[in-house]
């Protein structure tokens, strides 16, 4: 029985990575293809957007095309709000994935490095977590998947999910809507936000270099 969940779990991760492959190799899409797409559905399109953001831990797509896309389509509040609502569905996606497959297969051992940022999202989930969204250093689902695996709380997960990558969300917004209008003050803003975030990571460099290694 084991060793059927072995062959299954190793199947399931093949089919993943081969997934991850074919889709950073074969499928290059621009975030003005995206935008395009997704306007041309009428008054649905932000609901055909967030869904699709939704499931990307599944489908493995960047978020930062999509995040663009988004304030390309529908400009930067309403872009903001519907990545942020979108990032949160793919957030609870990859969560729950990580639970199902954990309880049915079975821990795996994931290395070191893996088995140590599991230990610290579980003692002190909120913090870490907030500061792996916040950082551009750590892959947005890798993060949700691990989350979910470790069973940090959901809803401290939920809560620094959402805070974490709201700078990150309002600058890939800004830069969608800036391409149509090159809008200077908007830019002002993208450069203000990287720098907050540049300081964050400068106040809390130990309790970063704590993740990483």
């Amino acid at each position: 029985m084991k060793g059927k969940k072995v062959i299954k779990g190793t199947a399931i991760g093949l089919l993943v990575l081969f997934l991850f492959w074919f889709v950073r190799e074969h499928i290059k899409l621009s975030p003005e293809d995206i935008q395009g797409w997704i306007v041309s559905f009428g008054i649905v399109s932000p609901l055909i957007y967030m869904g699709i953001y939704a499931v990307k831990p599944v489908i493995f797509f960047p978020s930062s095309v999509l995040s663009i896309a988004g304030g390309l389509a529908f400009g930067f509040v309403k872009g903001t709000i519907f990545i942020l609502i979108g990032s949160a569905g793919a957030a609870i996606v990859a969560y729950f994935l990580a639970h199902f497959f954990s309880e049915r297969f079975g821990d795996k051992d994931l290395g070191e490095r893996v088995e140590k940022i599991k230990q610290k999202l579980h003692d002190e989930g909120f913090f870490y977590v907030l500061v792996m969204r916040v950082l551009p250093v750590f892959n947005y689902d890798l993060v949700s998947y691990v989350a979910g695996l470790t069973r940090v709380k959901f809803k401290q997960y939920m809560a620094a999910s959402v805070l974490g990558v709201l700078p990150g969300t309002m600058t890939y917004a800004l830069v969608g809507s800036s391409i149509v209008s090159l809008n200077y003050t908007y830019i002002a803003i993208i450069l203000l936000i990287i720098l907050i975030c540049a300081l964050i990571g400068f106040w809390k460099r130990d309790k970063i270099k704590e993740i990483l290694t």
